[in-house]
């Protein structure tokens, strides 16, 4: 059992650690919060020994082998830093980082510490993943796309109501590009490789924040235009369309509800959405990478990341995104 701790105590935090259970490959020991009371509250209830309220006490934790990083994405690279440095191994929730020369310094570190860090991003270890690049190969040459992940935030009415609201707060690098549009970005360069040309807008909220954005990737032959939004909901599934066929993911974020359409049929990719169990393909694939397994698939993943977070910075330099 690989013994790990977590920062952060929300919902996607409580979703990992399930999925961690679910793999059999996981001991949750100890939780990291900047208050006492409620990481105690949060370590009772998923079965933790330790609560932690200092980063330097838990790097000092040499029971501890990994850390799952849920916390507001301006920490990402500094609790990561400290981590991998105290020699353990980092899974971190989108965006590992929020520009590609930070990710490959904290991966440098990693790699001359003989250490595993992956950013936690479901569609990528999903094991429906390769039924839907199988599908791509059967709509024929590519002639658009369109990726799509525009999500009503349960805190936009809070926010526009006059509250503080990490989602919408510049200050900690957050907003929708890094929320949402992260995934139509990581499912155009997973499933259509880099593009040639990138162009970007976005409309801002009051205090700054990016409330909903777009990007044109240019291709050979065909665009695909990501839109993305935490300010309105969009039912409309993500399509690539080919001379042959279509391919459509109902939910990006998850490559969830995808379906082959061809010759006037309909085939199913993805028979089941339950998050826990889509976190938990996540969590064994962070396991085997510990355990020494699948390292070129580790490889993959990385460099995959390293294109996504490319892709993004020139977004965020499109659009004047600025934090």
């Amino acid at each position: 059992m690989i013994k790990y701790a977590t920062i952060g105590r929300g919902t996607i935090a409580e979703t990992f650690i399930e999925g961690a259970r679910l793999t059999g490959r996981f001991s949750l020991d100890a939780v990291y919060s900047r208050n006492e009371e409620t990481g105690r509250e949060f370590a009772e209830k998923h079965g933790a020994e330790k609560v932690y309220t200092a980063l330097e006490d838990l790097c000092a934790d040499e029971e501890i082998e990994a850390v799952y990083i849920a916390s507001p994405n301006s920490c990402h690279f500094e609790q990561s830093k400290a981590l991998l440095l105290s020699g353990k191994h980092v899974i971190c929730e989108k965006p590992i980082t929020t520009n590609a020369k930070a990710y490959a310094l904290l991966k440098d570190i990693a790699d001359s510490e003989g250490l595993i860090y992956m950013e936690a991003i479901i569609p990528i270890y999903t094991k429906f993943r390769e039924a839907i690049k199988d599908a791509l190969g059967e709509i024929g040459n590519i002639s658009m796309a369109k990726l799509d992940f525009c999500q009503r935030s349960s805190r936009y009415d809070a926010f526009m109501a006059g509250e503080q609201v990490n989602i919408f707060d510049m200050s900690l690098h957050a907003g929708t590009l890094m929320d949402l549009g992260i995934y139509c970005v990581y499912a155009a360069v997973d499933l259509l490789g880099m593009p040639d040309s990138i162009a970007a807008s976005a409309s801002y909220l009051r205090n700054g924040c990016d409330g909903s954005g777009s990007a044109i990737f240019g291709y050979d032959g065909f665009t695909a235009a990501l839109t993305y939004s935490k300010t309105g909901q969009s039912t409309a599934p993500s399509e690539i369309v080919g001379d042959k066929g279509s391919l459509q993911i109902g939910r990006i974020g998850l490559y969830a509800e995808a379906k082959l359409v061809k010759d006037g049929k309909v085939t199913d990719l993805t028979p089941f959405t339950d998050k826990p169990l889509l976190m938990g393909m996540e969590a064994s694939a962070f396991a085997d990478f510990i355990e020494g397994k699948d390292l070129d698939k580790y490889a993959a993943a990385s460099r995959l990341c390293i294109s996504v977070h490319t892709c993004m910075d020139e977004i965020k330099k499109s659009a004047q995104i600025i934090y």
